[in-house]
């Protein structure tokens, strides 16, 4: 294509299946083996390596709105450059990128309008989407990614220092996505990832015991998406 021409990639994702869609329904998470192709996971790597040239730093733990966000390399040790909001356009290419958010707002419409697992509306504008590059023993202990409190909404509308509210409604992540773009892993390697069912809150405040972790090999190319827990809200 010439300078002057500007080519959107379309990356094919393939449909989720209806047993996938079951299985997010039931078990709140799922892995899709092979949602893109082992040539796409390619590209996307290698822009991901360039963007981390970049602009990539150092992932930190803890919550921006209440000030305790930090570098803690005991809790989690990787590097991250954001997708969307975008990087600079001289960053990678931004043909896989913008192939990459169009494959992810795809999915966002199916999951949409399955009937199952019978999710609110996804807000089409709200996606967070971000490179995370883990280093050879690199690792995120147990988390929430959205946990109780304010720290898990995002409010619409003004703050009270700017004159309060124009709407009462807020927002919070419904479904977490994780898309392996690593080659040629092997269980020997280790970094499988880990989901843990939902704590039940009991009526004094307390919580159950510990529930057995879910431990999910997840090769290049292939997808993980966990949907919260059924109390999330939408606009």
């Amino acid at each position: 294509a010439s300078e002057a021409c500007r080519c959107v990639m379309i990356l094919l994702a393939r449909p989720l299946r209806t047993g996938e869609l079951e299985r997010l329904h039931r078990n709140r998470y799922v892995v899709v083996p092979d949602w893109l192709t082992r040539a796409q996971t390619g590209r996307l790597q290698a822009d991901a390596v360039a963007v981390d040239a970049d602009s990539g730093f150092e992932s930190a733990v803890g919550s921006v709105n209440f000030g305790t966000a930090r570098v803690d390399t005991d809790v989690r040790r990787s590097r991250q450059c954001s997708i969307y909001p975008p990087p600079r356009n001289a960053a990678g290419s931004v043909t896989e990128r913008d192939g990459l958010v169009s494959a992810v707002n795809g999915l966002r419409r199916e999951l949409e309008a399955a009937a199952l697992p019978a999710l609110p509306r996804l807000a089409p504008f709200e996606t967070e989407l971000n490179y995370l590059l883990y280093p050879i023993g690199g690792h995120y202990k147990r988390h929430l990614d959205q946990p109780r409190g304010n720290s898990g909404w995002q409010r619409q509308g003004r703050r009270a220092a700017d004159g309060g509210s124009i709407s009462g409604g807020s927002l919070r992540r419904v479904v977490s996505f994780i898309l392996y773009l690593n080659d040629e892993w092997e269980d020997a390697d280790g970094g499988a990832l880990r989901i843990f069912p939902a704590r039940r809150r009991e009526a004094g405040g307390g919580a159950e015991g510990e529930e057995a972790a879910v431990s999910a090999a997840v090769s290049a190319g292939s997808a993980a998406a966990a949907a919260a827990a059924a109390n999330t809200r939408a606009p």
